[in-house]
C-alpha cells in the first residue's frame, strides 16, 4: 500500500468499524449484552433457527475486535508515520519525525487477541472470506503491532532525540518487513468483516420489528442509514482518486447526490419516528426503565442528537458543494458514539 493510500484509509477508516455493528437482540425484552468495543455485540437469547440452541458469538465478536484494532490503532499510526517517513524499504525522513510521537506515544501492543482470532479461523461457525483473510495475514499483524510498540517506546521517552535517530532505521526495517504481508491482506480482512457483519442487518431489523422493539428498530435504522451515506461518499472518493499517483494530493470530489438524497430522507424519517416512538410511555419503558431510566435516556438521546446534527451538516455541505471532509469524519465519530449507546441500552 502506498503512502497516500495509508493516509486515505486513516482519514475514513472508522467507517469500516462503524459498518460492523450487528444488533443481536433479545426476543421480546430488548435486552442483551455488550462488550467494551463498539462493534462487539452478543446475545444470550438469539437462537439458531435450525436447532433452537443459543448461538455462540465468540468467534464473530473476536473477529470484530481485530478489525477495531486495525482501524482504531494500527492504521492511524501508520498514516502519521508514513507522512513523515518515506514509504520504502530504506529508512528516510521526509517530514518531521518528531510528529510521530503524538500518534504513537500511548500505544501498547496487545497481541493475544490477534493470536486468538487466528486460532478461531479453523473453528465453527465458518466465515469463509474472513477465515481465509486472517489466515493469509497470519502473524504479520502481530509483527506490525510489535514494531509499533518498539516505535512507541522509542518516541515516548525521546530516545530518538538522544541517539539522533540511530535506532530509527532498525525499527523501520522491522515494520517494513511485517507490512509486506500485512498490507497485502488487511484490507481483504476488513472487507470480509464488513460483509460478514452487514449480512445480518435485514435480519436484525426484521427481528426488532417482529418483537415490537420500535425504539431499537428506529435507532438501528438511523445507524445503518448513516453508515450507508458514508459508504456511498467513500465509494465516490475512491473512484475519484483511482487514477491519481501515490504522491498526489487526495482529491475531495463533488459528490453526486442521486443515490444519497433518498438515504438522507430515510435517515430523517428514522429520526422523526424514533422521537415519536419515545413519546409513547409503553414503548419508552421497553428500553429505558428502572431508577436510572431518565438519565439513561438523556445520555442516549445526546448521542442520537449529535449524529442527527452532523448528518444534517454533511447534507448541507454536499448540497452546497462546500468542503465536507470535517463533517464526514464527525459523522463517522458520531456513528461510533451512537453504536456505543445502542450497545449499552440493549
Amino acid at each position: 500500500m502506498s503512502q497516500k493510500n495509508h493516509w486515505m484509509k486513516a482519514t475514513v477508516l472508522g467507517l469500516c468499524a462503524a459498518l460492523l455493528l450487528s444488533g443481536c437482540s433479545d426476543g421480546g425484552s430488548g435486552g442483551g449484552s455488550s462488550s467494551e468495543t463498539k462493534t462487539d455485540v452478543s446475545s444470550s437469547s438469539s437462537s439458531d433457527t435450525s436447532s433452537g440452541a443459543s448461538k455462540d458469538y465468540s468467534k464473530y465478536n473476536k473477529y470484530l475486535d481485530i478489525a477495531n484494532v486495525i482501524t482504531d490503532d494500527i492504521e492511524p499510526i501508520l498514516a502519521v508515520y508514513f507522512e513523515n517517513v518515506d514509504y520504502a524499504a530504506e529508512f528516510a525522513v521526509v517530514g518531521d519525525y518528531s510528529a510521530i510521537k503524538d500518534a504513537v506515544q500511548f500505544y501498547t501492543a496487545h497481541t493475544y487477541p490477534v493470536e486468538e482470532a487466528i486460532n478461531y479461523a479453523k473453528e465453527d461457525p465458518a466465515y469463509p472470506k474472513a477465515d481465509a483473510a486472517i489466515t493469509a495475514m497470519g502473524d504479520s499483524m502481530i509483527q506490525v503491532m510489535e514494531a509499533l510498540d518498539d516505535l512507541a517506546s522509542y518516541m515516548r521517552f525521546d530516545d530518538y532525540e538522544d541517539d539522533n535517530l540511530a535506532k530509527a532505521p532498525e525499527i523501520h526495517a522491522a515494520l517494513w518487513e511485517a507490512l509486506q504481508v500485512y498490507d497485502t491482506y488487511y484490507e481483504n480482512y476488513l472487507d470480509a468483516i464488513t460483509e460478514m457483519a452487514s449480512g445480518s442487518r435485514d435480519e436484525d431489523l426484521a427481528e426488532l420489528l417482529e418483537d415490537g422493539q420500535m425504539v431499537l428498530y428506529h435507532s438501528l435504522t438511523m445507524i445503518h442509514t448513516s453508515e450507508d451515506i458514508l459508504d456511498e461518499i467513500w465509494t465516490q472518493m475512491e473512484t475519484a482518486n483511482a487514477e491519481t499517483g501515490p504522491e498526489d494530493e487526495v482529491v475531495l470530489p463533488d459528490i453526486d447526490m442521486t443515490s444519497l438524497s433518498p438515504l438522507f430522507t430515510q435517515f430523517q424519517t428514522a429520526y422523526d419516528s424514533l422521537n415519536e416512538t419515545l413519546e409513547d410511555q409503553e414503548e419508552k419503558e421497553k428500553v429505558f426503565n428502572g431508577a436510572i431510566a431518565d438519565s439513561s435516556m438523556k445520555l442516549y438521546m445526546n448521542k442520537v442528537e449529535s449524529l442527527y446534527s452532523w448528518v444534517n451538516r454533511l447534507s448541507t455541505d454536499l448540497t452546497e458543494g462546500t468542503d465536507y471532509a470535517e463533517d464526514f469524519n464527525k459523522v463517522n465519530e458520531a456513528i461510533s458514539s451512537m453504536i456505543d449507546g445502542y450497545n449499552s441500552v440493549i
